[in-house]
């Protein structure tokens, strides 16, 4: 007669999968199952090695900017079709919602260690661990060096949005206007606006 194979505690594996360093080799001798087994079940559960959710993941590509932008341009303009979209309050709002989102970061950054508990309190136990570890990932600093990384851009975006045509524009107008209405200014105009 066979033996009874014996139920596998998968719980106890994550639990010891994610809390120590012990080889999945050793793992899957303590546990008598096999070694792939807790592979593939712990890159489905999104189960992290002691250390992993800190490792640096190499960053994405930003997206373009403008394609960020123009949708959230194009929307401002549906929502008021009859008065037209003055840049100056698109940045302010901008700016605003950007000093917000920092904020959270900050916070975010902050409270890492207690935002991490509470994802461990509120998904102890459950089999499902994907929105544990998306939650995780988030706190993660590649993702919060990310999140910066993007604000710093749209920052930049919105300031130079902001600011005029450009330095050699705004240093000609001044050249241009600096004068006007004196007469000093009336000196530099050509010789037909001279006074005699």
């Amino acid at each position: 007669m066979g033996k009874t194979k014996k139920p596998i505690d998968w719980t106890a594996i994550e639990r010891d999968y994610t809390k120590t360093s012990l080889p999945v080799r050793e793992l899957a001798r303590w546990y008598n199952c096999d070694e792939k087994a807790i592979r593939l079940r712990a890159k489905a559960g999104g189960w992290l090695r002691p250390g992993q959710e800190t490792s640096a993941v190499p960053p994405q590509a930003p997206q373009p900017l403008d394609a960020l932008v123009a949708p959230i341009v194009e929307r401002l303009r549906e929502m008021a079709p009859d008065e037209p979209v003055q840049t100056p309050d698109i940045v302010e709002r901008a700016r605003r919602v950007a000093l917000r989102m920092v904020d959270e970061l900050e916070t975010i950054t902050s409270r890492r260690g207690d935002l991490d508990v509470l994802i461990d309190r509120a998904f102890a136990g459950e089999e499902n661990s994907k929105q544990r570890a998306s939650l995780k990932k988030a706190l993660s600093l590649s993702d919060r060096a990310m999140a910066l990384k993007n604000l710093a851009l749209a920052t930049k975006t919105l300031a130079e949005a902001h600011a005029p045509a450009g330095k050699k524009a705004a240093a000609a107008e001044d050249a241009r206007s600096a004068g006007l209405g004196s007469d000093w200014g009336d000196d530099l105009a050509g010789p037909a606006a001279r006074p005699n």
